[in-house]
């Protein structure tokens, strides 16, 4: 999403108008679901996708006729249902996007680039825009409530953020106070949360392979290690963190060039270090985290010697239950490459809620 927000920005600073694609509503069997988001130039460029095929086809086909007559959104619905006929499609699931116009310089633009810019400092946020007849009003909140752009009178401020998600898309109808009266807009949301972080321990041929695994399904990436000659811009070009440390007695603490860390559970972690005796003491501090996803290298037997001594420092069999090892879903990989691709494979299912269980 990080790209995608940087390739928006890139254009509208060209002076370039985009047209924001987002799904508000999918039920069934769809693509995508709400957090999907495309963006599409004036000359047809696009950045994002809303799932492909024959949905996505169709809306490129009305930003166009949307550009032509001048339109600034539009609503579109697909019903894929074998049933509806509507299309070759038997997906069997119903999908609405909103097509939202966004010219540079303009009060949406505004909206959103502010939207952006909290974003950066760690805070989710929200982009709406509020129409009601013959108006039409642009917005940015972040997830305190505090409206970012333009000003707006409390009342209206607290209407806004309680009908606000700050995740993924949606239209909905919201009464807003003014001049004394309540006045019916119609909204489109668009909600953004920071980039879950994937945090690697080890900057070897494992831990280079999975930061650029890592980056490409939407992760930012701090790569952690004590060896300087192996953090290098050159090897981790997609990190956006390299954090050189002194030792890993406790890696998460600021040390020389390395500045503190704190792993929330959108964020994954990865041990993917050299020795057991490192990987125990990384392991213990990453239990003691609200890590969504604890991931270590190595056998079975080297995972099963790290817990017997994590027992009996206290660790209970809840506590070790978190930790995927031996790290990555069991697909027979071997390269360093194929050992990343792994590992994201499982992270993606643990995020999703298909896979929960510690592996036997």
């Amino acid at each position: 999403m990080n790209e995608l927000r940087s390739w928006i920005i890139e254009r509208l600073n060209s002076n370039d108008t985009v047209v924001l694609v987002a799904v508000t509503h999918a039920s069934g069997s769809t693509a995508r679901g709400t957090d999907a988001l495309m963006a599409v130039d004036m000359n047809g460029r696009m950045e994002g996708t809303v799932g492909g095929g024959y949905v996505e086809n169709q809306a490129i086909i009305a930003i166009r006729k949307l550009l032509e007559i001048g339109g600034d959104h539009q609503d579109l619905f697909f019903d894929l249902s074998p049933e509806a006929q509507q299309n070759q499609m038997t997906c069997g699931g119903k999908v609405s996007l909103h097509l939202e116009r966004v010219d540079p310089q303009s009060e949406a633009c505004n909206a959103l680039k502010a939207c952006f810019e909290r974003l950066e400092s760690g805070s989710a946020c929200a982009f709406l825009v509020a129409r009601a007849p013959e108006e039409k009003h642009c917005f940015a909140m972040d997830e305190k409530g505090r409206v970012l752009y333009p000003s707006l009178p409390k009342k209206s401020a607290s209407s806004l953020e309680s009908a606000t998600n700050f995740y993924g898309a949606s239209c909905f109808e919201l009464e807003l106070p003014e001049a004394g009266k309540l006045k019916t807009a119609r909204v489109f949301q668009l909600g953004f949360r920071p980039d879950p972080v994937a945090y690697i321990f080890g900057a070897g041929h494992v831990g280079k392979a999975t930061s650029v695994a890592a980056s490409l399904v939407g992760f930012q990436v701090v790569i952690t290690d004590d060896r300087p000659e192996l953090l290098t811009r050159e090897r981790f070009p997609k990190a956006s963190m390299l954090r050189i440390i002194d030792n890993f007695a406790d890696p998460l603490a600021a040390s020389r060039d390395a500045p503190a860390i704190e792993i929330g559970p959108q964020d994954c972690a990865m041990i993917l270090t050299r020795k057991p005796d490192i990987d125990k003491e990384m392991l213990s501090c990453l239990l003691r985290t609200k890590a969504g996803y604890i991931g270590l290298i190595g056998s079975k037997t080297k995972r099963d010697g790290i817990f017997a001594a994590l027992r009996e420092e206290g660790f209970s069999d809840i506590d070790l239950s978190r930790v995927h090892s031996p790290i990555g879903l069991g697909i027979g990989a071997e390269t360093p490459e194929e050992i990343a691709i792994s590992i994201m494979a499982e992270v993606i299912a643990v995020r999703s809620g298909v896979l929960t269980q510690l592996k036997c």
